[in-house]
């Protein structure tokens, strides 16, 4: 058995990598007829794309129609041509992720140094799919409020999806540093875990809490497309809805945008259970930008952001012990049960040095002799403590309230650091198709104080993810998480 060299492997893992991405072209098809409705044999049709300039051609068969297949998403023009027919052009096609366009062409006789230049309809009705979704472009996602500048909250604007989970889904942890939304939504009745999510194609869903692990700029992403129903087969292992964001890539000229949000609690009012008023401070800020390296061939796109985040955390209304429970000074009415079990009876009678019995009542109001129960008026021995509620009890807040042993904070501080980047490079040839590669970086750690109901818990959560080549995510999840008491 000869032994496959690595470089040849490598080469072959990443070849089945990409054959096993979902699609993230669009393609375009139509009929060439004459005005009276001849067909057209041999007309060739060629899609441009506005922004790139990168074009692909089809010829018309026999039965006139023709078929432009993987066009990357973005603006196009049609043209098509023919030897006795004037040239046709029409423009301002919009090619989305998994679209299937049907656009008809009607060539006019004359000379081809002749043109008929038609604008495309905006509402353009797919024939040939049968799967039920819509596409949400970049200018809704960029338009749209959105707190915390995740697209995953959009997915509630499409029929069928209900925005709210119903909290089965145990979310242990943020994502993408801060955000609370996984994406963990009921598509078409089904159950919250049943949804995939694809960035340029890749699957990035995350296997313990079935939401989206990788979470883009939100300046990055061109479009994403949620599909509710009737899936292709290429979809065939989710009986829920399909996410597939698509980031944008470079153009033939420079574009770009510098953005920074802040917000913070300057109009915020005090919790009423809280004694002062809870901090927040948030900045997010970043950049997206992308031009070209080889025009019409080679382009380059670029993004970043930062979150900086201060979020005042309350414990609400906590009941701890006061402080005369602590030392087992306890009413009566707190110990109105009885022993259950010889053992027990056998443990409490070391630890306090008479006899208790099995079914004995540990206190009651009349109760005065440990002849007639366990705990007269209601006071526990601190002998009778277990050695490790003893050593835990130091670790238990006093309550603000030494009477009451109610506790109420709001002094503490959870913060958020992430730095999230992504780098995409597409290549345009006519000779080997088209060449993406994207890479994507998400550090983050974040802090929590209140990993238990009162102060003293503290949970730090260090993340980190990336994904790449051929836009075919490679997931690793550093995490750890420690606690201090």
């Amino acid at each position: 058995m000869q032994r496959v060299c690595k470089p040849l492997a490598a080469l072959i893992l990443l070849s089945m990598a990409s054959m096993l991405q979902a699609d993230v072209t669009g393609s375009i098809f139509g009929l060439v007829s004459d005005r009276s409705q001849g067909l057209v044999v041999g007309a060739v049709v060629t899609a441009t794309n506005i922004d790139n300039n990168f074009s692909k051609q089809a010829t018309s068969g026999s039965d006139g129609q023709y078929r432009i297949l993987a066009l990357a998403a973005g603006r196009y023009t049609i043209s098509a041509t023919a030897p006795g027919f004037q040239r046709f052009t029409i423009s301002g096609i919009i090619v989305n992720v998994n679209d299937q366009l049907s656009i008809p062409v009607t060539l006019d006789v004359g000379s081809v140094d002749q043109r008929v230049d038609v604008e495309a309809n905006s509402v353009q009705v797919q024939t040939e799919s049968t799967q039920l979704g819509d596409v949400v472009e970049t200018k809704k996602i960029l338009a749209l409020p959105l707190n915390g500048r995740s697209y995953l909250d959009l997915l509630g604007l499409q029929a069928g999806v209900v925005p709210i989970t119903s909290g089965i889904i145990p979310a242990d942890r943020p994502v993408s540093g801060m955000l609370a939304n996984l994406g963990n939504v009921s598509i078409s009745g089904q159950r919250e875990n049943a949804n995939a999510f694809l960035v340029n194609g890749g699957d990035v869903s995350e296997g313990k809490n079935f939401g989206a692990g990788l979470i883009p700029n939100l300046d990055s992403v061109a479009e994403f497309r949620l599909i509710t129903n009737s899936f292709d087969a290429e979809y065939g292992r989710f009986s829920g809805g399909v996410m597939n964001a698509i980031t944008k890539s470079g153009t033939n000229s420079i574009h770009g945008s510098v953005f920074e949000f802040l917000r913070n609690d300057a109009l915020d009012a005090r919790n009423f259970f809280d004694p002062v008023k809870a901090e927040l401070r948030r900045n997010q800020f970043g950049y997206a930008v992308g031009g070209p390296v080889w025009k019409n061939k080679l382009f380059w796109f670029t993004d970043y952001q930062g979150t900086r985040q201060v979020v005042g955390a309350s414990t609400g209304v906590v009941q701890l012990p006061t402080d005369l429970q602590r030392t087992g000074v306890f009413s009566p009415g707190n110990l109105n049960s009885t022993v259950k079990g010889v053992a027990w009876a056998q443990v409490l009678t070391q630890r306090l040095g008479y006899t208790v019995s099995n079914g004995e009542p540990y206190s009651s109001a009349s109760c005065a002799s440990t002849a007639n129960c366990v705990f007269p008026g209601g006071i526990i021995p601190t002998r009778a403590f277990d050695k490790l509620a003893t050593n835990m009890l130091p670790l238990i807040a006093h309550g603000t309230n030494p009477l009451t042993g109610l506790f109420t904070d709001a002094s503490q501080k959870s913060t958020t650091r992430d730095d999230k980047t992504g780098q995409r490079v597409d290549f345009y040839t006519q000779n080997t198709g088209n060449w993406s590669f994207y890479y994507h970086f998400d550090d983050s750690t974040f802090d929590n104080p209140l990993n238990g109901s009162t102060p003293g818990y503290q949970t730090i959560t260090l993340r980190g993810r990336r994904c790449s080549p051929s836009a075919t995510p490679k997931l690793s999840e550093p995490r750890r998480s420690t606690n201090f008491g």
